[in-house]
């Protein structure tokens, strides 16, 4: 069943809408300077303790050339600063300037606000329905 290309289509389907939805399609993100994956490693760096590239590349599973380019830009921009860690002088931890909060808490009530609009025509019912079944799509992807 799981090579059935009736169901991988309908998936493929899914996988176009909701990009469409959440706007990956487009360049920037939320109306902002960002990709997708530049809001992403903000999210992780102002949300991750010790964030060093290392876990960034881990937990995105981001190429390190990639990574490294872009927290090059985000340094020369002022979002964010590298600092030696305590524990390991051969790794930097990565944290979010004042200048990089305030970025990244843009980003995220443009994200808030953005779900918001989009479930605002479904009743309260509808809506716990949807995030159940979002918990539940989670749920069965991470078995593999």
């Amino acid at each position: 069943m799981k090579n059935d290309d009736e169901l991988i289509a309908k998936m493929r389907g899914f996988n176009r809408f909701y990009t469409n939805f959440i706007g990956v399609v487009d360049r920037h993100i939320l109306d902002s300077p960002h990709s997708l994956t530049e809001a992403r490693v903000l999210y992780e760096i102002s949300h991750m303790e010790d964030c060093s590239a290392r876990k960034i590349m881990a937990h995105l599973e981001i190429d390190e050339g990639y990574l490294s380019r872009m927290i090059a830009r985000f340094t020369r921009r002022g979002l964010v600063k590298r600092s030696r860690s305590k524990h390991d002088a051969r790794r930097s931890i990565i944290v979010l300037t004042e200048k990089g909060k305030k970025e990244f808490a843009k980003l995220d009530r443009s994200s808030s606000e953005s779900i918001s609009r989009a479930v605002g025509k479904l009743s309260d019912e509808e809506f716990h329905e949807l995030v159940d079944l979002m918990d539940r799509i989670q749920a069965l992807l991470s078995k593999g």
